[in-house]
């Protein structure tokens, strides 16, 4: 294969990943459970795979993996409220798509590129840089709700420990396994902060678990029962290294839900954990069974580690960096 195709596909490849990513963000913040609703045009070819079950990967899950480019620009564009933060100017951004969807044509017939192609698509991802920097480092700024301005179930549930889970097993777990939860809440760009943080579009919740000896197998954790029970409301299930698992909700789904949601989460994590040790192939085994899981596994990634602290950074390696923490 010609080295510029390969490295033309590789760009496409983020670029394309990455506008997945940001739309499942910033859909599930506004609508929970409810964001499949924007996406009814996937379901079809969705279902169609699902009959090879032999051939499943970890998007088979995906209904965003399932629409064409032109199908996914049209969807940031009409949730450009949300999405408009992480791109460029609006008009700019609709004439680029001229461009990169005659680049994008050429890889779907595997056709011989344009000289320009590869340094076409590496400016757009430069421009992205700034806006996916924001993504991340605004879905790491997180708050603990003060219990004493906010009465909804998770900050009473699990802040003031009043869920019957919470009362059962945080001392138990920090006493006898060395585990401690941390909730927190988080703002996406688009979004205000509410008086009332139930019902509340564009904000995530997270319920973060940290261990000191034992270890996660993500795995495992994933096909839980418990945890399948509740995957439907889970954003993500994220992991930055074997001691260490979070769960991401919304916080516009049903607040009593989520709250118990983290109770199931808390179960689920203490009994598919266990001791391991702090060594290379412990890495090397964790990182092998968290890989190719489900598109809302995601194990030492951006999600995880990218802060407003994370700077000077180049999230697409294409020649463009952020240098210094951006307003949001």
């Amino acid at each position: 294969m010609p080295r510029r195709s390969l490295e033309l596909y590789a760009r496409w490849w983020q670029l394309e990943t990455w506008l997945r990513d940001l739309a499942y963000v910033e859909l599930r913040a506004l609508r929970g459970v409810s964001w499949i609703d924007a996406l009814k045009t996937a379901t079809g070819r969705q279902a169609q795979d699902a009959a090879f079950t032999h051939m499943s990967s970890a998007d088979t899950d995906n209904p965003l993996a399932y629409l064409d480019y032109r199908q996914l620009v049209s969807l940031i564009d009409d949730h450009w409220d949300q999405c408009g933060y992480a791109l460029i100017e609006r008009q700019a951004w609709a004439g680029r798509q001229i461009e990169l969807a005659r680049i994008r044509h050429r890889i779907g017939h595997v056709r011989s590129a344009h000289r320009d192609d590869l340094g076409r698509l590496e400016q757009t991802l430069r421009d992205l840089e700034r806006g996916r920097f924001i993504s991340y480092a605004s879905y790491n700024r997180r708050q603990v709700p003060d219990p004493s301005e906010h009465a909804d179930p998770v900050t009473t549930g699990w802040v003031r420990r009043r869920h019957p889970t919470a009362q059962r097993l945080i001392a138990h777990a920090q006493r006898q396994y060395e585990t401690r939860l941390r909730i927190g809440i988080s703002k996406r760009p688009c979004a205000r902060w509410p008086q009332d943080l139930a019902d509340a579009p564009g904000l995530l919740w997270h319920a973060d678990f940290y261990m000191r000896e034992r270890t996660i197998d993500l795995r495992r954790l994933w096909h839980d029962s418990a945890v399948a029970d509740i995957q439907p409301l889970l954003v993500h299930l994220l992991a930055d290294n074997p001691w260490h698992v979070g769960f991401t909700f919304t916080a516009v789904d049903d607040a009593q839900a989520v709250s118990d949601a983290v109770g199931a989460a808390f179960d689920a994590v203490l009994l598919c954990s266990g001791v391991g040790l702090r060594d290379d192939d412990q890495w090397t085994r964790w990182r092998h069974r968290a890989s190719d899981l489900d598109y809302r596994v995601a194990a030492a990634g951006p999600w995880t580690t990218i802060d407003e602290n994370t700077v000077p950074v180049s999230l697409f390696g294409a020649g463009g960096e952020v240098e210094s923490t951006p307003p949001w």
